[in-house]
C-alpha cells in the first residue's frame, strides 16, 4: 500500500465495501478516507489492515 493507492475499504460488521484512498502512511500505520471519514488501520499481518470507527471493524486487503 502506497501514499494516494485507491483501496477498498470493508467493514466486516456488515460486509459492504467502500472505495478509499490512502492519506497518510507511518511505520505499521495508515490513514484512509472514505468520503469525509479518516479510518486509521494498523498492518495486523503483511497484506492486511485493520482499524476501528465507530464501533465498527474495517479492514483493506493490500498486496
Amino acid at each position: 500500500m502506497r501514499l494516494d493507492d485507491q483501496v477498498t475499504v470493508t467493514c466486516t460488521d456488515n460486509d459492504k465495501e467502500m472505495r478509499g484512498t490512502v492519506v497518510r502512511l507511518q511505520g505499521d500505520r495508515a490513514e484512509v478516507s472514505v468520503g469525509e471519514l479518516l479510518i486509521t488501520l494498523r498492518r495486523s499481518k503483511p497484506g492486511l489492515w485493520v482499524g476501528n470507527r465507530a464501533g465498527m471493524e474495517f479492514v483493506v486487503r493490500a498486496r
